[in-house]
């Protein structure tokens, strides 16, 4: 079914729950607590039975479970219940009876205290019916908008909600957060907060001032209810600019988004930066989600980006491009499958820039399709204790419009496992790894692989104990980066003694990996054989600080295997950054 179509099943119309319900003097001897649901609350009504509101005028509560249930416990609002035979507060002390502030402090404690009493025994009726009634045949038939949300459109809103009330939706089974139908109060309420995450995943709504409340099904039976929807919508525009830290470089951005854009949760976004590296980069981009729902994605965007490599390489690289992505989030991680095309030159060489770095300074386009799948369980990006990340690139180049010599197969492995050092440890250690393989498709007699698809290693964030680009072939002050390459890292960290609390914490670590370009003139086993012999190998001491949302690294690193010619760097090192070997 078409989510945008405007002649679309009739949508869902909501209810009030109608619950049995104790009376109020057998549930008030209960000891009962609130229901932990992230819903609404419920108030026992003197018939049992759940009124039905006017539809056309619905005061809509705010999401909690006060507000789901207070119709169907028909308690009105909170007062001071009369007593005639106890006095509403104690006759004051002699000694404080002419005093009439403290007489007035003491009317105001013994109000709070009979408040407090009256609320917390609503709290137990509340849990008392709604644990009663768990298992009670309910069906859930409608879902009404009160009001209807100002920018979206109808035929977007009918496909994301009708999954949950109906069996016969079109949408794929992948891409419903809800699968079966509730059928009793338990299942309703655990599918109103799938729905709930569901719609926060959009982010075009104001989650916290979505209002949910069930009323029973006008005209319907006595087992349907209705669920009133109130949805308010976030601002349009969004501006931000800001500085960024990471990958050895900082810089400032410009972010501008217009969200919701024809209607059905489409964000139109464009990204303007300048860095120390990253000398210039621009972007635009728009995203939609297909099937009305948010597992499912596509995005276009078109970019140019001008970054500085004469750090390690002599050149500065300029890129400009377009690229079409589709992203799905199943349960076993995020797939994207991608689609490049992208013009890339090599200009701005240094007047100390080598003779290989002259020879491969040449414009080449680039047409290329990868799929990436990301698995990532850690329950911290750098002081996990449990999980571990799994991300798979593969990308083949070659399509229509490439160069000759952009013609090659890359597959990029990364994990990463996070463990504490034994069960309850404050000590923790993680693994990473990560290898690329870059194997050339082109004819032998062209030469070898462009300089922007080959791979570098090296620096406070890679490998430390080298220079940013330091390891593999060189020439002269220049790296020449390689074809195929690995690194393996193991990090332990532990508190500082004493001060268990503070985001220091120190560090100590081992790293090693290698990089090297693809023999044409050997076998891919050979290749391989060359790449994991005789790694470079480094270790080091230093402190880690954790500053959200980036990581800070202050380290004495020391080569201990190396080879001639690679640029290392003894000593001190500063890493910031998000990602880390």
């Amino acid at each position: 079914m078409d989510p945008n179509a405007e002649d679309r099943p009739p949508t869902v119309k909501f209810v009030e729950i109608d619950v049995e319900a104790k009376s109020v003097a057998e549930s008030s001897n209960l000891e009962g607590g609130s229901s932990s649901l992230n819903d609404p609350v419920v108030e026992p009504s003197s018939n049992h039975t759940v009124p039905v509101v006017d539809s056309r005028t619905p005061p809509i509560e705010p999401f909690s479970a006060r507000s789901i249930f207070r119709t169907a416990l028909g308690q009105q609002p909170i007062s001071l219940p009369e007593s005639s035979t106890r006095p509403f507060v104690t006759p004051p002390s002699k000694n404080i009876s002419d005093d009439p502030e403290k007489i007035r402090q003491m009317h105001e404690e013994e109000f709070q205290r009979r408040l407090k009493g009256e609320y917390e025994q609503a709290q137990r009726r509340v849990g008392d019916v709604v644990s009663e009634n768990m298992n009670r045949p309910l069906r859930l038939t409608s879902i009404r908008l009160a009001p209807p949300p100002k920018t979206t459109r109808p035929g977007f809103l009918n496909s994301l909600l009708s999954p949950f009330i109906s069996s016969s939706s079109s949408k794929p089974s992948l891409l419903n957060p809800s699968p079966t139908l509730p059928t009793n109060l338990h299942e309703i309420l655990l599918s109103t907060k799938l729905l709930i995450a569901h719609l926060n995943e959009f982010g075009i709504y104001d989650m916290d001032r979505v209002g949910v409340r069930f009323e029973p099904k006008i005209g319907g039976d006595a087992d349907e209810i209705e669920m009133v929807l109130k949805l308010r919508e976030k601002g349009r525009l969004f501006l931000k600019a800001g500085t960024e830290v990471g990958g050895g470089e900082g810089g400032g951005n410009v972010t501008a988004r217009i969200r919701n854009v024809f209607g059905g949760a489409e964000s139109l976004e464009g990204n303007a930066s300048i860095g120390t590296k990253t000398k210039s980069a621009y972007q635009v981009s728009l995203s939609t989600p297909l099937f009305a729902s948010p597992l499912l994605s596509l995005a276009v965007s078109g970019f140019s980006l001008d970054r500085d490599n004469s750090a390690f390489a002599s050149h500065r690289e300029r890129t400009q491009g377009a690229r079409a992505k589709l992203s799905a989030t199943l349960p076993w991680g995020i797939h994207d499958l991608q689609y490049e095309l992208v013009n890339r030159a090599i200009e701005h060489l240094a007047p100390n820039a080598s003779v290989s770095i002259r020879e491969l300074a040449v414009p080449s386009t680039k047409s290329s399709i990868s799929h990436t799948w990301t698995s990532d369980t850690r329950d911290d990006l750098w002081m996990g204790t449990k999980g571990r990340l799994l991300k798979f690139t593969h990308e083949y180049a070659g399509l229509p419009g490439s160069s000759s010599k952009a013609h090659f197969f890359k597959s990029t492995t990364m994990s990463q496992l996070s463990r504490a050092l034994y069960e309850g440890s404050d000590i923790h250690y993680s693994i990473s790894s990560l290898t690329t393989l870059l194997m050339p498709l082109f004819s032998p007699s062209l030469g070898s692989t462009c300089l922007p698809d080959r791979t570098y290693l090296g620096g406070p964030n890679s490998i430390r104990g080298w220079a940013v680009g330091g390891l593999g072939r060189r020439d002269g002050p220049d790296s020449l980066g390689g074809d195929l390459s690995w690194a393996l890292g193991l990090s332990v960290f532990s508190p500082i003694p004493k001060k268990e609390h503070w985001p220091l914490k120190l560090h100590g670590f081992i790293n090693g990996g290698k990089v090297v370009a693809y023999d044409r003139a050997r076998s891919l086993s050979d290749n391989l054989t060359k790449l994991y012999r005789s790694p470079n190998l480094s270790v080091g001491l230093g402190l880690m600080y954790r500053l959200e949302p980036i990581r800070i690294e202050l380290n004495f690193s020391v080569p201990l295997i190396g080879r001639k010619g690679e640029r290392t760097s003894r000593g001190l090192g500063v890493g910031v950054g998000l990602e880390f070997l």
